[in-house]
C-alpha cells in the first residue's frame, strides 16, 4: 500500500468509518438489498460502441480535498441529466463525505433520473462495500490498485463484484500497479494521471500515453485526470484509449453540461 501520506490518512479514515457502517447495516442486509435494485447498465458496452468519437464518464462531485467545486448550489440530479444531454457516455458519482463532499445516496438519487451506466466512485478496501455498491444501484465500481497490496487482495474484492453484477474498474498509475492487476484480466482499465504516491498529487497526462499502448486491446481503456482540453482527449484517443473520466473541469464550470458539449466537440471531425 502505498506510504504517501494524503492516501494513507484517507485510508486510515476510511477503514474506521467501514468499521462503524457494518455494525449500523450488516452486509447480508445490503445484498438482499442488492437483489433488488434492477438490471445493471454496462460501463464496457458504452466504451466500446461506435459512437460517439469522444467517450466521456462525467464525474458528479461537489469537492475534492483541495477544493470546493460547488459549495452552495449542488444538484446531483441537475448535473446528471445536464451531463446526459450534453453526451456523456456514462456518469462518475463521489460518494466519500470527509474528503469529497459526497453521499452514498447520489447512486440511486441520480440513477433514477438518468439512463446512462453509474460508476461509484470511492475508497473501495472492503467487501462490505462492495455490497453496498451493488445495495445503492450502481453498475460499476471503482478498484484503485494503489490501495491494495497485492494480487490476490484486489481479486478477492474484483470478484465479489462481479458476482453481484457490477463492472470492476481497476485503476493504476504505473507499470508496477498493472503488472500487480494483469493475473486479474481486467475487462475495464483506468489508467490514472495523478499520482498518489507523489507528495503534491502531480498530474501528467503522459502517464496514459505512456501506459495504455501496452496494456491488453480487448479491455476497455480509460484516461483519468487532468484532462482539460479536447485536444488532450484527441491525442490520447491514439494510445489505445476507449474514454476519459473527466471531473474538476466540469465541475470548475458555473454550467458543467457545456463545459462538457465543449469538450466533447464534434469529435473527428475536430481531427480533419
Amino acid at each position: 500500500m502505498t506510504s504517501n501520506h494524503v492516501l494513507a490518512g484517507i485510508l486510515e479514515f476510511k477503514h474506521l468509518e467501514i468499521e462503524k457502517l457494518k455494525r449500523v447495516f450488516p452486509r447480508d442486509t445490503l445484498l438482499k438489498s442488492a437483489e433488488m435494485t434492477g438490471p445493471k447498465r454496462s460501463l464496457r458496452q458504452a466504451l466500446l460502441r461506435q459512437d460517439p468519437a469522444i467517450k466521456v464518464i462525467a464525474e458528479i462531485k461537489r469537492s475534492s480535498p483541495s477544493k470546493s467545486f460547488k459549495a452552495i448550489g449542488f444538484d446531483p440530479v441537475q448535473i446528471a441529466r445536464s451531463y446526459e444531454a450534453a453526451g456523456a457516455v456514462a456518469l462518475s458519482v463521489l460518494t466519500d463525505a470527509r474528503f469529497f463532499s459526497g453521499h452514498q445516496v447520489y447512486v440511486p438519487l441520480v440513477r433514477e433520473f438518468v439512463e446512462l451506466p453509474i460508476l461509484r466512485k470511492d475508497f473501495i478496501v472492503d467487501l462490505w462495500q462492495i455490497a453496498e455498491t451493488a445495495a445503492l444501484g450502481a453498475d460499476a465500481v471503482l478498484l484503485m490498485a494503489c490501495n491494495f497490496d497485492s494480487t490476490d487482495s484486489l481479486s478477492i474484492l474484483y470478484q465479489e463484484a462481479v458476482r453481484l453484477g457490477l463492472e470492476p474498474l481497476i485503476e493504476i498509475h504505473s507499470e508496477a500497479e498493472w503488472e500487480m492487476v494483469k493475473p486479474i484480466n481486467p475487462g475495464l482499465i483506468g489508467v490514472n494521471n495523478r499520482d498518489f504516491n507523489s507528495p503534491d498529487l502531480a498530474i501528467d497526462i503522459q502517464t496514459t500515453a505512456r501506459l495504455a499502448p501496452s496494456l491488453p486491446k480487448d479491455a476497455a481503456v480509460i484516461s483519468e485526470s487532468g484532462l482539460r482540453h479536447r485536444e488532450d482527449l484527441l491525442t490520447l484517443l491514439d494510445c489505445n484509449v476507449d474514454g476519459f473520466l473527466v471531473g474538476s473541469s466540469l465541475m470548475n464550470s458555473d454550467d458543467p453540461g457545456e463545459a462538457l458539449k465543449n469538450l466533447i466537440g464534434d469529435g473527428w471531425l475536430d481531427r480533419v
